[in-house]
């Protein structure tokens, strides 16, 4: 589309169509149409996974259709959630610790990593005119898995104590033993993220603009273990790795007290402990619930909410509406009618030069807008290594370093501000449609520069022996 990404705009404020859409008569230019009637700038379409694809050219008449409306189409790819024939020699399904197939519709991270690579490679091959994709399902099932032969392997590997002839042990609560699951639990984080990785290292290598977010499970009650314990979801080293350009915690509830629980928990330990953290978070809520859905205005109010903590935007789960109709689903347009939408505003032409006292850093917004640049000497955010006494499991912690600022509180839309050089920075600008936050620079880049997320590297080295060598 030629524009700034989304990451870049004062308010992510997105869609969710579910696959169900293609089960159900639909017209992609009606949908386009009404979703770029009510402001929506986004749309994050369940249109391939790891096994299975939706016909291309249904995809690309998709993709047209909101680009043509200036929407960007983000697909969104169910990694681990898929099925393969169990019988199959080449089944890459999820193993219990009984030895069963745990479910169809789960899949290995390890034997199903290659595919996933190569449905990822073939889908931008096909459709390289993408906007985003989407991560979903990019975990296991539960605690009960995965206990398959290479799983199996690739733990004594990294424990050092192999080959185990007693498992008992290292299987989950549920299996009446485990009394080193812990372990076990630590390592399994491992292969979810080397696929994220390599998915990330994938999708920037065959175009870096294409923007990854991830659908994560969101914390809950100010404990920070969720879900990398349960289901192997490591979403802030993630986060600390630069692997995902923005996260979408699934905050599905309808009582505002818990939202604003998730978002304080969330914003606590994924994002330094400040809402512009070190990558866009953004408030995946649920108008959805069937019969027991949400009245419209008791979902403004979740969006709201979102807005109010300083959220980057939010997406709503899920369309059902003019020009493709879900049943027994609420007519979206009845939420999105009553939602203020002020007009957002994008930063774009970002440029470095130099001045005598070291650095011009300028950009432009689209409407009047404030200027502000945060910068340090040292990475911007850190991640430490801890340990939650309640489980004593391991988890990341991510924080916020010292920093300085320099802020202009003028509207304007054309901006220059002069920092130090050899500094960590990143630009700032708020205005009536929300606040835009770019990646973390370094002062020395050229002109004009890319976004690059520079995190720096996680702050304990006990955390990283545990990681590669085992239990340290």
């Amino acid at each position: 589309m030629g524009n700034p990404p989304i990451t870049l705009r004062s308010e992510i404020r997105g869609v969710f169509i579910f696959e169900g859409i293609y089960g159900v008569p639909h017209d992609w230019n009606v949908v386009a149409e009404t979703l770029a009637s009510y402001g929506i700038n986004s749309v994050f379409v369940n249109d391939f996974s790891t096994f299975h694809r939706r016909p291309d050219s249904e995809i690309q008449e998709a993709i047209k259709a909101f680009h043509t409306r200036g929407i960007e189409y983000h697909s969104v790819m169910a990694v681990l959630c898929d099925t393969k024939n169990p019988a199959d020699p080449t089944s890459t399904a999820a193993v219990s610790w009984d030895g069963e197939i745990h479910n169809l519709y789960e899949q290995c991270p390890i034997k199903a990593h290659d595919y996933a690579l190569n449905a990822i490679d073939e889908y931008l091959s096909l459709h390289p005119d993408v906007d985003g994709i989407m991560l979903d399902f990019i975990r296991y099932g539960g605690q009960g898995t995965c206990y398959c032969e290479e799983c199996r392997r690739a733990f004594e590997e990294w424990l050092g104590e192999g080959p185990i002839t007693d498992w008992t042990p290292f299987y989950p609560p549920e299996s009446g033993y485990g009394s080193r699951w812990n372990e076990y639990a630590e390592w399994r984080t491992i292969p979810v993220t080397n696929l994220v990785k390599d998915i990330h290292d994938l999708i920037k290598s065959i175009n870096p603009n294409i923007v990854i977010s991830e659908a994560a499970w969101t914390l809950f009650s100010d404990c920070p273990i969720y879900w990398r314990r349960w289901i192997g979801q490591d979403t802030a080293k993630w986060i600390a790795e630069g692997y995902i350009d923005f996260v979408a915690p699934m905050m599905y509830t309808k009582e505002l007290a818990d939202l604003e629980n998730y978002i304080d928990t969330n914003i606590k330990y994924w994002m330094g402990g400040q809402p512009e953290g070190p990558i866009p978070l953004v408030g995946f809520l649920r108008n959805d619930y069937g019969s027991e859905s949400p009245t419209p205005e008791e979902f403004k109010a979740e969006v709201d909410l979102v807005r109010q903590k300083g959220l980057d935007g939010w997406i709503i789960w899920r369309y059902s509406g003019p020009g493709g109709t879900l049943p027994d689903s609420p007519d979206i347009t009845n939420y999105l009618s009553i939602i203020d939408m002020p007009e957002t505003f994008t930063i774009s032409n970002i440029k470095i030069s130099d001045s005598p006292e070291g650095k011009i850093v300028s950009w432009n917004t689209e409407l009047p807008a404030t200027s502000r640049v945060e910068y340090s000497t040292s990475p911007l955010f850190t991640t430490s290594w801890e340990v939650w006494k309640d489980f004593q499991f391991h988890y990341w912690n991510i924080q916020r370093s010292s920093i300085e600022s320099i802020e202009d509180p003028t509207l304007k839309t054309v901006h220059s501000v002069n920092i130090p050089t050899n500094v960590y920075f990143r630009i700032q600008s708020k205005g009536s449609g929300g606040i835009v936050t770019t990646p973390i620079y370094y002062a020395t880049a050229p002109t004009p520069i890319s976004p690059v997320v520079v995190l720096g590297a996680i702050a304990l080295i006990g955390g990283l022996l545990y990681l590669s060598r085992g239990r340290g």
